[in-house]
């Protein structure tokens, strides 16, 4: 047996298996992780961008319908305005002297003649006053017929040269002056005179008495100023009575610019009012301002309307009704075609193609479903209805024609167009 000597090396152990699988496994984990994750986030990105661009390609393509209209030229016919029913003539009666109320002899609602006594004044001052300048006037005219006396004897010596040149002047001087004394009395008197004659209070014409402001007793007093508290009757604006002239009546209208070249004289006119609606009165229009109102682009006209038997109160609200004949009438378009914003009021117009174009508008006269336009298109030039925001200038649209139903715009749009203006 042999016996090996040394240090004899150790037996190999058994190797561990390699760890790439291991390894690997965690690491694809992760990955698939990441591109789950970034599968979620970016396709749904790029689908709702396909879509996107689907919808704008759409949006290019397809052309935008539109409602559209007719700008018209208005109708011609008769023509109704407002008016109010004014008394031909009423005219305020003021006192002249002044004194207390001795009586009254009418009241309101009566009719009264030119000069009929309306009421008494008793001024006992002014009587007194009377009194002495009629004695004044006397006692002048007696030193009148003194120095007409001593004038007569002082020429009869002076053609004997009884008297001196100078003592004959001064006969001549005291006899003018007389003369002129009593012609400054006579005026006084007669003044003084017209004066008492304004102690009764007469009616200046034939009328119907609508204000009487005067009892028994009340203080008046000359003048007509303004109204103020605790002054006396007369004084103020009020006045003791107030006439009017009721048998022909006249009213006036504010006629639009575009009707005003056809208001003349002599054009015949139907008054009405709401509370006798089934009655007509016939008027005329019997003059015109001849110029217009810069406030509010109106002609004032007048007109008559005959009232024999007082159907027509002073002070009543009244629609006249006139044809004007053949004129050129204003150019309306549908109320819900008028665009209000910061640009102000604008209605969009449709050319050749079909292109959108703004126009500035001048708005007349709002009779709810349609609007007067003074200025900023033409009649027949189409309109679009109802135009929304995005409506820009310039562009193509469709436009679709609507029946004269659904023209027609809706109570709360014609309400809200109407109070804007």
């Amino acid at each position: 047996m042999t016996h090996s000597s040394g240090n004899t090396p150790p037996s190999p152990s058994p190797s561990r298996p390699p760890r790439t699988h291991a390894a690997k496994a965690p690491l694809l984990a992760v990955v698939f992780v990441i591109v789950a994750l970034l599968a979620i986030g970016i396709v749904p990105r790029i689908t709702q961008k396909h879509a996107l661009a689907s919808e704008v390609r759409a949006a290019t393509d397809t052309v935008v319908p539109v409602s559209v209209g007719k700008a018209t030229r208005a109708k011609g016919g008769p023509i109704s305005l407002p008016g109010t029913v004014q008394a031909l003539h009423e005219s305020i009666v003021y006192a002249r002297s002044a004194g207390y109320v001795r009586r009254w002899y009418v009241d309101i609602g009566q009719h009264v003649r030119a000069g009929q006594l309306l009421a008494d004044i008793e001024s006992p001052e002014l009587d007194q006053e009377v009194q002495q300048a009629r004695a004044t006037l006397k006692q002048a005219t007696a030193s009148l017929e003194l120095a007409r006396s001593d004038l007569e004897r002082w020429r009869a010596l002076d053609r004997d040269s009884a008297v001196s040149r100078q003592e004959l002047d001064q006969k001549v001087a005291a006899y003018d002056v007389g003369t002129a004394t009593v012609n400054a009395q006579r005026a006084n008197l007669e003044r003084l005179t017209s004066l008492q004659a304004y102690e009764r209070i007469t009616a200046p014409f034939t009328g119907t008495v609508t204000q009487r402001n005067l009892d028994v007793g009340t203080l008046v007093a000359p003048g007509a100023g303004g109204t103020s508290g605790g002054t006396p009757a007369g004084s103020s604006g009020q006045g003791l009575f107030r006439v009017a002239q009721t048998d022909t009546m006249r009213v006036y209208i504010n006629v639009p610019q575009a009707l005003a070249p056809a208001m003349h004289p002599g054009l015949k006119a139907n008054v009405t009012l709401q509370e006798r609606r089934d009655h007509v009165f016939g008027g005329t229009v019997v003059r015109t301002a001849d110029a217009l109102d810069p406030a509010t682009r109106t002609l004032l006209v007048e007109v008559q309307v005959p009232n024999p038997d007082r159907m027509l109160l002073s002070g009543s609200y009244a629609q006249v009704e006139i044809d004007p004949g053949a004129t050129v009438l204003p150019v309306t378009v549908p109320a819900n075609a008028l665009l209000v914003d910061a640009n102000g009021t604008r209605v969009a117009t449709l050319d050749a193609n079909n292109v959108i174009h703004y126009h500035p508008v001048e708005i007349g006269r709002d009779y709810g479903a349609v609007v007067e336009i003074l200025s900023g298109i033409e009649a027949e030039a189409t309109i679009v209805l109802n135009p929304s925001d995005d409506l820009h200038d310039g562009t193509t649209v469709k436009p679709v024609r609507l029946t004269d139903a659904d023209t027609k715009p809706t109570a709360r749009a014609s309400a809200g167009r109407g109070g804007s203006r």
